[in-house]
């Protein structure tokens, strides 16, 4: 009798051995990225270069050979309107030669209203030691050929080209701290796990028509200066160059 109790004892014994484990459920990654893509454009006609003309607000015919820009201060607005600064994050843009998207890093899930970011840098960056960083990032001289290295300070955009039916080129190199343009896009998402995608548009014909019609006869065709009448006139035209065109995530509102 004791023997079959004990066999009964091991059988069981066994069975309870054999269930099946619990699923182990991952944990929610509280980070994750945000990537977003910029589309240049001239109006409704993508931005080509070298070999595609555009006209002007003013009449003038352009060529463009080069946009280059800085971009930072990354920031999401919450649901209760505070800040998430995305700090220490940069981005060059330069269309004419490498594709324009980049990642921003240590997105938090939560519930946003706008993104924000800058056109040029705060004067401790823009005055900084240039020589600090990688060949690789976005402000290295060597990356991105925007250090005003004669005067000090970065260059925030570059645009460069040719005045169509003239042998005139055009060359406008915006900077100084005090020209850098901010920007607040409005939008509505619910960030989950997956990473958020962003899609914007760079509207370069605001440059040169809004809210003041910009004219190589009458206004020039150069700056390098950050209080010449020339790049206060184009950098005033360049707040209303970026637009939010999609969103993509586990819920978005348009």
């Amino acid at each position: 009798m004791k023997k079959g109790i004990l066999i009964l004892a091991l059988v069981a014994f066994a069975f309870a051995g054999c269930k099946e484990e619990e699923p182990i459920t991952p944990e929610r990654p509280e980070d994750s990225t945000m990537t977003v893509k910029i589309n240049h454009m001239f109006d409704a006609d993508s931005l080509v270069f070298l070999s595609k003309e555009y006209t002007l607000a003013s009449g003038d015919k352009a060529q463009f050979k080069r946009l280059a820009y800085l971009l930072a201060d990354f920031y999401l607005v919450k649901s209760d309107d505070s800040k998430l600064y995305l700090t220490d994050q940069y981005a060059l843009l330069n269309p004419a030669s490498d594709p324009s998207t980049f990642t921003l890093y240590n997105v938090p899930i939560g519930e946003y209203k706008a993104f924000g970011f800058s056109i040029g840098l705060d004067s401790a960056i823009n005055h900084g030691n240039p020589n600090q960083y990688a060949t690789d990032h976005p402000l290295s001289p060597i990356n991105n050929s925007l250090h005003w290295s004669w005067q000090g300070g970065y260059i925030f955009t570059a645009i460069e080209g040719e005045v169509v039916g003239t042998t005139d080129n055009f060359v406008f190199h915006l900077a100084g701290s005090e020209n850098k343009i901010d920007f607040e896009l409005p939008m509505t998402i619910i960030k989950g796990e997956p990473a958020l995608n962003a899609v914007l548009s760079y509207n370069l014909a605001e440059a040169f028509k809004n809210p003041e019609v910009f004219s190589f006869t009458t206004d020039g065709k150069s700056t390098h200066n950050t209080t010449d009448p020339v790049t206060l006139k184009l950098i005033k035209n360049m707040g209303d160059i970026f637009k939010l065109e999609a969103l993509s995530n586990t819920s978005v509102v348009e």
